[in-house]
């Protein structure tokens, strides 16, 4: 009758998000002093906050607007105690050419490479035709609870201020406090 398919993955809201450790540009250090690894344990053992953001490709049109948008706030998750991390399929060397780039430059927070596809699939986001990952967003509490996941299909690109925001939400949450609809940082909780 119906045809449907249907994708399993690991990361489930509610629970503990799936582990990772991928190779990465870093944002400190010179060229190829800059590679390194990204633990999704270590983080958490320092108390950090994760915003986890999948994107399709370096080299694209939308992507960057996204990551420039997100490289000029990093300051402000990092305030937060948020560990931000972009991943994308593309490799370590790929993601370190296009930071040499003006069409993006020099990222402030971690670069993740997910070539393997390993952590695109566990966290639900990989388009195994195309070998990619869609935009996926997910908000990691420092005891490792998955809080929220945001998947776009296609070319549109996010708000990185309600990144930001949403983060802010679960936090407060967290922190036991009632957030309402349409909250603002600044605002009164319940």
């Amino acid at each position: 009758m119906y045809e449907n398919e249907f994708y399993v993955t690991g990361a489930k809201v509610g629970k503990p998000a799936p582990k990772f450790e991928m190779d990465a540009v870093l944002p400190t250090g010179e060229y190829l002093d800059r590679f390194g690894k990204v633990n999704l344990d270590e983080l958490l053992k320092q108390g950090k906050w994760v915003v986890l953001y999948f994107y399709p490709l370096d080299f694209t049109f939308v992507c960057p607007t996204e990551i420039k948008q997100f490289n000029a706030l990093t300051e402000k998750f990092a305030k937060l105690n948020t560990e931000l991390i972009a991943c994308s399929t593309d490799s370590v060397f790929s993601h370190l050419a296009w930071q040499e780039r003006k069409d993006l430059e020099r990222l402030k927070h971690i670069h993740a490479s997910d070539n393997n596809h390993v952590v695109s699939e566990a966290y639900g986001v990989l388009d195994e035709d195309k070998g990619i990952a869609w935009r996926g967003t997910f908000f990691i509490s420092p005891d490792g609870i998955l809080k929220a996941a945001h998947v776009n299909h296609g070319e549109g690109g996010r708000n990185v201020d309600e990144v930001l925001r949403t983060l802010q939400v679960f936090q407060k949450e967290v922190a036991g406090e009632m957030v309402p609809c349409g909250w603002q940082p600044g605002e009164d909780t319940l």
